[in-house]
């Protein structure tokens, strides 16, 4: 679907398209497709910062305070960590979708 009204910067030719729809009507066998993809997906685990957090409570209750306190921490920091993976990929994804690129130079804009 061509950008009506959008024009290239690089080359002033009206035959630009959103990257996101260019990349889907590639072929799956087109090399283009590695070069123009998406960011990929972060691997994200929530269920084991929860076991972790889980399993810190339940040392602590049972009396091992200190080990239960720094699992439970490391369970949280995981946790942020991860979050804080998809939140940065959520910001690139967006910057991906809203990317345009030419189709006579093949510049992205």
């Amino acid at each position: 679907m061509l950008e009506v009204g959008v024009v290239c910067k690089a080359c002033s030719s009206t035959n630009v398209q959103r990257l996101s729809h260019y990349w889907q009507s590639l072929p799956a066998e087109s090399p283009l497709r590695v070069k123009y993809a998406p960011p990929p997906k972060p691997e994200t685990q929530a269920w084991l910062a929860l076991l972790a957090v889980g399993g810190g409570v339940a040392f602590m209750v049972s009396g091992a305070v200190l080990v239960g306190l720094l699992v439970a921490v490391a369970g949280l920091i995981a946790g942020a960590a991860m979050h804080a993976g998809v939140q940065r990929y959520e910001g690139l994804h967006a910057d991906w979708s809203a990317q345009q690129i030419c189709l006579a130079c093949t510049g992205r804009f």
